[in-house]
């Protein structure tokens, strides 16, 4: 199985404020769902509910967390337990929120990244990787747009 986070970061590594995306890219959106769908997605419970509670369409969603449980969707109190759950899978996404990052992003295998040109305020962050392309990631892909990049990165 391959382990994989999809972010949208500013220069700042701003991803988020106030529970939702500081900014709106149609490109952005659109890459996201081309590049998830098909493949089961893993998210923290702020995400799910702030999703609405309701699953993205096309994908398996599995939801973490240690307070909640859904009747709708897999929902795992450890990231270990979802691993299992999907040891099968070719490719697994983990789309936030911020903590979720933080706690998994050393255990990814590759990183799909929409680097947003402009910097925005925002309260959640991704963690800090950029200091580490050459020497634990490296970029396999790049898409430059006018607002925005779409960069994939591959752990060495």
């Amino acid at each position: 199985m391959t382990l994989a986070a999809i972010v949208a970061h500013d220069p700042n590594l701003v991803i988020g404020k106030g529970g939702d995306l500081p900014w709106h890219y149609s490109e952005d959106l659109k890459y996201f769902k081309r590049t998830t769908m098909g493949h089961p997605i893993i998210m923290g419970r702020v995400v799910f509910e702030e999703l609405g509670g309701n699953p993205l369409p096309g994908r398996e969603n599995i939801v973490l967390s240690r307070s909640s449980n859904y009747d709708h969707v897999p929902t795992f109190s450890s990231f270990d337990k979802a691993l299992e759950y999907l040891k099968e899978e070719e490719i697994v996404f983990l789309i936030g929120g911020g903590e979720i990052y933080r706690q998994f992003l050393d255990q990814c295998d590759k990183l799909f990244v929409t680097e947003i040109h402009q910097n925005y305020e925002g309260d959640t962050y991704f963690p800090e990787y950029r200091d580490e392309i050459g020497t634990t990631w490296k970029e396999i892909k790049r898409e430059d747009h006018d607002k925005l990049s779409f960069v994939v990165y591959e752990r060495m």
